[in-house]
């Protein structure tokens, strides 16, 4: 079973997602890494409505040509 890595924001060494601390330079692993999937997830999401929502407000507001 291949289990999650993510790199120590000291060293960069790969570790698994639930050691509490680097296997190479023994710093603390954060929580939540800004590499994690969750984060692209979220900022993915945030940028999809706001172009959601930039289409939405130029639809209505730019000015119609009748030919």
């Amino acid at each position: 079973m291949l289990a999650n890595k993510v790199p120590c924001l000291y060293c960069q060494t790969k570790n698994e997602a639930d050691q509490e601390n680097c296997q190479h330079c023994g710093m603390p692993l954060a929580k939540d890494h800004p590499d994690g999937e969750k984060s692209r997830q979220r900022f993915f999401v945030k940028a999809f409505w706001g172009i959601v929502i930039f289409c939405i407000v130029m639809v209505i507001y730019l000015p119609r040509h009748l030919f």
